[in-house]
């Protein structure tokens, strides 16, 4: 078993209090009983427990990463996290909570009893009662990511994802394809109704009538895309294009369109949602709606130590904003 406090205190002959002192270097022990402690102590190889250390000075030098669904763009921007966490003296603890508001209140119980310093709510839906009812305890020093909250101000960091679905429809529109798909997870998602609300806008501007039938709303997996094309060739009435607001989705729709003898762009162009290493595998490289993830990372690890430290993060609102990054999968068939 390791060494503790109280074998030490036992070895040296003095209180428990007094190795503690020692081992801090705090005042209050003599030189000669300092040197007998340390020696002991070196000669052990003791180590502190940390979380019962950082619980009695009230700090952890711990971060509650928690995830609703941990997918590639998450697992990037927790790298991010993590690495600048990691330079201010940090560690992370991930909690994935599969979308389980159960998980995520059982994870936000770390924040509230001071187990973790503070907490990073990554995605999900816009923030539920959980982290509302964590963020108005005294204890609850959070940062949310690519979520929001509409009841009271926390401090947020996210990428504009309505921009980024303008951004692919318009681009679309700009080749003169008109008759544009998007397939997409819930539109009860907060993101994922953010994109559908930037592919409305850009589909008004250019004064197109939205065809209800190519709004394909999916379980976001890999066969909810595949689906959502045999569903649509199904209908007979085939679109020109589609915006693809998830990697694994393209994965699938894109099987489908192949499985169906067609062809991309020649056939159908397609605008994907985010740089990964699923969609760096598709053929034809996809165009795609890339974001910012390291820096996102970067704010969102910056501003929860400054929350932790009591500052007031320089925005309590941080807007990224996605770019168009184009391949081959939605070239003109035109040119």
């Amino acid at each position: 078993m390791p060494l503790t406090l109280k074998d030490i205190a036992r070895m040296a002959g003095v209180a428990e209090s007094t190795v503690s002192r020692a081992i801090n270097n705090k005042p209050g022990v003599g030189e000669e009983t300092r040197k007998k402690i340390m020696e002991i102590v070196r000669q052990y190889n003791y180590q502190p427990n940390q979380l019962a250390r950082g619980l009695a000075i009230k700090e952890t030098r711990m971060l509650a990463l928690i995830v609703a669904d941990l997918s590639p763009a998450d697992y990037q921007i927790i790298k991010s996290i993590e690495a600048y966490a990691n330079e201010q003296g940090y560690n992370c603890l991930i909690c994935n909570t599969d979308n389980n508001l159960q998980k995520e209140e059982a994870y936000l119980q770390l924040l509230s009893s001071r187990r973790v310093d503070g907490a990073v709510i990554i995605g999900g839906d816009l923030a539920n009662i959980n982290i509302i009812n964590t963020a108005l305890n005294k204890n609850g020093l959070m940062v949310l990511v690519n979520c929001l909250a509409e009841e009271l101000l926390i401090p947020t960091v996210l990428v504009d994802n309505a921009q980024g679905g303008y951004l692919a429809a318009s681009h679309l529109l700009q080749q003169g394809l008109k008759k544009i798909a998007i397939v997409m997870g819930s539109s009860k998602e907060f993101l994922e109704s953010e994109k559908l609300a930037g592919y409305l806008q850009a589909l008004a501007e250019y004064g197109l009538e939205v065809e209800e039938r190519y709004i394909l709303e999916t379980d976001g997996s890999r066969e909810g895309g595949y689906e959502g094309f045999i569903r649509l060739l199904e209908q007979g009435d085939l679109p020109e294009a589609f915006f693809v607001t998830r990697d694994i989705l393209a994965v699938g729709l894109i099987d489908a369109i192949k499985m169906g003898g067609y062809l991309i762009p020649e056939d159908f162009s397609i605008v994907g949602y985010g740089e990964s290493i699923i969609s760096s595998v598709i053929n034809p490289p996809l165009t795609v709606v890339a974001e910012p993830l390291e820096e996102l990372g970067r704010y969102a690890a910056k501003y929860i130590i400054e929350v932790i430290n009591g500052r007031n993060p320089e925005e309590m609102i941080k807007v990224l904003e996605p770019v168009l990054k184009i391949g081959e999968s939605s070239v003109s068939r035109t040119e």
